[in-house]
């Protein structure tokens, strides 16, 4: 379907139709999560085959549609203007701000709750702010309200998942999460899902680090980082084998090790300075080996959770190194499809060094599937750390 572009004035700048803005434009206006993705997608199929629509005319549709589907109550509410709208200014120790449905829903996502569930909770906390007719509230008073309404409309296990997360945030403990695979797992892909959902800013990849590195060591010096992590080998004379590999060993194997050993230092002082400055930090690559890094206090001062991904077939492998490929033209897949083996074994390594450590492997098939393992595995560690308290939201 073509993109449709929404002008709010002739010769003004067009803006394309965004079927999220509109979800949650309606969620505000007290449709369920579900029903404003069904009338959002609805609209978006009625404009097929329109280019360009007037924002006027855009809102008029909405609400025709709001009133001949849900009443006119709902359409009155939905043309009344943002001042005409009860808003809850919430007090926060820093700044005051409107209380939003989206908001709260994205802060719920981040503890492992499903977008629809997260969004319905939330459009109840805003009807029960409204009931009451709430025009300000403080945010210790507004976190005790969220989570009795997840124990009434969720789960006790959700309910927890929010505590838990409060009090990592009041802790001033930063968030280390170190995302760990082989070429072609979706590691990438996985961080920036990651980092939105969690509103995480610092990520950092081990790729990055190498090329950083290349550019301040001579080639002799580090002949292994000039080639990739599963074609290492190729830099590594037999005289300079990391310790206790011998000659005969697996190649592909020996060759990353001594990649990963000049790598392993700026891993560790990224980790380190994250940990330091109280930054939360998402870390992705193929050298991200957790049980061969030397963390120190930062075991104690941080929540570090590590992630392996993995893909399960060598087709599995391979497809998605093409649509890679497609993707980031710079990265063409035949040139990965030449090593698939290579990878395949390199992957392998990583799984073993991951099972024996036991750090958590997650097989990539969908990133939905994906994100939601890893967000329970990220509160998991978290309630570890910080075990649920409700005495915490005072």
């Amino acid at each position: 379907m073509a993109k449709v572009s929404v002008v709010k004035d002739p010769g003004a700048d067009h803006v394309p139709f965004l079927r999220g803005v509109l979800v949650q434009s309606l969620v505000s206006t007290g449709l369920s999560f579900q029903d404003a993705y069904r009338a959002a997608q609805s609209i978006r199929d009625s404009l097929t085959g329109i280019e360009e629509i007037a924002t006027a005319a855009l809102r008029l549709r909405v609400a025709e549609f709001l009133e001949e589907h849900h009443g006119a109550d709902l359409r009155r509410r939905y043309e009344s203007s943002p001042e005409d709208r009860q808003q809850v200014i919430v007090h926060t120790p820093t700044r005051d701000a409107v209380f939003s449905v989206g908001v709260v829903s994205h802060c719920l996502e981040a503890c492992a709750i499903g977008t629809e569930a997260a969004w319905e909770c939330a459009r109840r906390v805003q009807e029960t702010l409204r009931r009451d007719a709430r025009r300000e509230i403080q945010h210790m008073e507004l976190r005790r309200l969220i989570h009795q309404t997840l124990l009434e409309h969720c789960s006790v296990e959700s309910a927890n998942r929010y505590l838990s997360w409060r009090q990592l945030k009041a802790s001033g403990n930063p968030l280390i999460i170190l995302v760990g695979g082989a070429t072609g797992t979706g590691k990438s892909t996985v961080t920036s899902a990651l980092a939105y959902r969690l509103d995480i800013v610092r990520t950092q990849s081990t790729d990055m680090m190498r090329e950083i590195i290349r550019c301040y060591l001579a080639p002799h010096v580090v002949p292994t980082l000039a080639y990739s992590s599963f074609a290492a080998w190729r830099g590594l004379p037999a005289t300079q084998l990391p310790e206790g590999q011998r000659a005969t060993d697996n190649p592909v194997i020996a060759g990353f090790l001594s990649q990963f050993g000049t790598v392993k230092v700026a891993l560790e002082a990224t980790i380190a300075r994250a940990v330091a400055e109280r930054h939360d930090l998402i870390v992705d690559g193929v050298h991200v080996l957790p049980t061969e890094l030397e963390l120190g206090s930062a075991v104690t001062k941080a929540v570090i959770v590590p992630i392996m991904l993995a893909v399960t077939t060598k087709q599995q492998l391979a497809t998605q190194l093409v649509e890679r490929g497609r993707q980031q033209p710079d990265r063409e897949a035949s040139r990965y499809l030449e090593h698939l083996d290579a990878i395949w074994e390199l992957q392998v390594y990583l799984l073993g060094l991951a099972d024996q450590g036991r750090i958590p492997i997650v097989g990539n098939w969908s990133l939905d599937d994906t994100l939601r393992e890893i967000l329970l595995e990220i509160n998991r560690r978290v309630m570890e750390r910080h075990v649920p308290d409700p005495s915490s939201l005072g």
